[in-house]
């Protein structure tokens, strides 16, 4: 985060050193916590589930995303150097947030896939993204994916070229990764890798209605078409999960709101946004 601007952006040890609880072991709550530790502070993580990493965790599946993988290994060595507590399988309520009565709080509660109301929804073959990710066996023969962005693009990417599967990505927008902040370049990459692996591509389409086996689409001139679906994934983007931070507001003075928990962006946005945070508690 602070590349080249070293004196302005500087970790510097905290005057007062204070106890930290941060809600959220993603990406946001792991560099808040290393840097109010290398601040000095006292600092735990308390993580719902059993792993660090957030959405990086299914976001390092794929074989081209070898640069999120680094990353989260050197958190978890940077975490395990400043000898940060963590508490795994611990969600945060308000009795704990009153038992251990923190100087400083921090909200990085990460965010959950949206999911759109079309009739069908809840066919037991419709799956989230990240839910694929993480289990490639429920992935049947033909999957049509619901989501045109960077999520969406990549995880055709993955069941197409990878896994050789017959992906089609059904987009409402005129392009793909038109939302967001894709770089150019990326973008360019991810089009024409799509195209090599015969990704199909429907943009200016919407899901009508999903079935068992197949999916109802229309265009934007109502052309409508029935599609063969194994499964439906869907990857129209995600919602910040925030509800503590109101709690935790009225009980800690201190308490900030960070990273997906803040607004869903990007891992950049996650970091540089703790990284600001912590460096001025």
């Amino acid at each position: 985060a602070a590349a080249c601007e070293d004196v302005e952006y500087a970790v510097y040890p905290a005057l007062k050193k204070k106890k930290i609880m941060i809600a959220g072991g993603g990406i946001a709550g792991m560099e808040a916590a290393r840097i109010a530790a290398q601040r000095g502070h006292k600092v735990t993580i308390y993580e719902k589930t059993h792993l660090l990493g957030g959405h990086l965790i299914e976001a390092s599946v794929p074989d081209f995303k070898d640069d999120e993988k680094r990353l989260l290994a050197w958190y978890q060595n940077e975490l395990a150097e400043l000898d940060v507590n963590i508490c795994f399988g611990k969600e945060v309520t308000q009795e704990l947030i009153e038992a251990e009565k923190p100087d400083a709080f921090i909200v990085a509660t990460g965010s959950t896939p949206k999911v759109p109301q079309i009739p069908g929804i809840k066919h037991d073959s419709v799956l989230t993204a990240c839910q694929i990710l993480l289990d490639k066996n429920k992935a049947g023969e033909n999957i049509v994916i619901i989501g045109g962005g960077l999520v969406g693009c990549e995880v055709a990417l993955w069941l197409g070229g990878q896994q050789n599967k017959k992906v089609t990505i059904i987009e409402v927008l005129d392009d793909l990764m038109s939302t967001g902040e894709v770089p150019f370049a990326n973008k360019q990459m991810l089009r024409d890798l799509l195209k090599l692996h015969k990704i199909n591509v429907l943009t200016g389409t919407s899901v009508t209605q999903i079935g068992s086996d197949h999916v109802q689409i229309i265009d934007q001139v109502l052309n409508k078409e029935s599609i063969v679906a194994d499964n439906v994934v869907l990857a129209v983007g995600y919602q910040s999960s925030n509800k503590l931070y109101e709690i935790a507001a009225t009980l800690v003075p201190e308490t900030s709101l960070i990273g997906d928990a803040r607004e869903a962006k990007n891992i950049m946005s996650d970091i540089w946004d703790a990284y600001e945070i912590a460096r001025g508690i």
